[in-house]
């Protein structure tokens, strides 16, 4: 008895790993889960952790604007980035990071960035991975940070047009 089940375990255990029947396709696919529900209730400066296969399709047009949050320990006060329309982006309260273009690739957005006062200034990119964006929140997964770990910036009232 015991042989028997062994054979009808590993008989199972091939047959499941067999490549498809001829004339079959295989099917790629990438689910497109809307996050915004659950983003829209959390507070404007707080992060939470969604799954990393959550995939977002981005409207380019509502990425340009002033996009600000709380800087951490101090809600008072804003920070953030203004990403005009013409792929040149400026730092919002930001002295160590100074933004300089951006460029949108799929559902990841790409800031250009160097430090004031570096002799010789160097060059930084951050790679934002966008996990929800609508007219007036961006929710972004910076990608050298901890899995899971998201940003969420608002966009500042009479911004939209990015200039």
């Amino acid at each position: 008895m015991k042989k028997l089940n062994l054979f009808a375990g590993c008989w199972l255990l091939l047959a499941a790993c067999q490549a498809p029947v001829s004339g079959e396709k295989e099917k790629d696919s990438v689910a497109v889960t809307d996050s915004t529900e659950l983003v829209d209730t959390l507070p404007a400066d707080s992060v939470t952790v969604i799954p990393a296969d959550t995939a977002v399709i981005v409207d380019s047009t509502l990425v340009p604007g002033r996009w600000l949050q709380p800087v951490q320990g101090i809600d008072s006060v804003m920070q953030g980035f203004n990403l005009r329309k013409n792929g040149k982006a400026e730092s919002v309260n930001m002295h160590s990071r100074l933004y300089d273009k951006w460029k949108l690739q799929q559902d990841t957005l790409l800031l250009w960035s160097h430090a004031e006062g570096d002799k010789e200034p160097v060059t930084e990119i951050d790679t934002l991975v966008i996990k929800m964006l609508n007219d007036t929140s961006l929710v972004v997964f910076p990608t050298n940070a901890a899995p899971g770990y998201l940003e969420k910036y608002t966009r500042k009232k009479g911004s939209r047009k990015g200039k």
